[in-house]
């Protein structure tokens, strides 16, 4: 989830306050193992999950609802998120 800004179309979560942008949602046993792959692997790289870019997450749902493997989210990756925010 992504907070939003008070103009921003948001979605009503029980407990986010005051409310958030889905990036992910993931059912079942086979997407859920996935996702939580993932989220180790980017752990492993010494990121923390909440500092990756919110559009990686909407990718990895977007390939998950496609059925598609999941993509890798790398330093480098996370070098270029990092500099884009800088600059905005």
């Amino acid at each position: 989830m992504q907070a939003c800004r008070p103009l921003d179309g948001a979605q009503r979560i029980p407990g986010v306050q005051p409310g958030a942008r889905l990036l992910l949602h993931a059912e079942g046993d086979r997407a859920v193992r996935a996702v939580l792959e993932r989220i180790d692997a980017i752990e492993a790289l010494g990121i923390a999950p909440v500092s990756v870019s919110p559009a990686y997450w909407r990718t990895l749902a977007n390939r998950l609802a496609a059925r598609l493997p999941l993509s890798e989210y790398s330093a480098e990756r996370h070098a270029a998120w990092q500099a884009g925010r800088a600059l905005s």
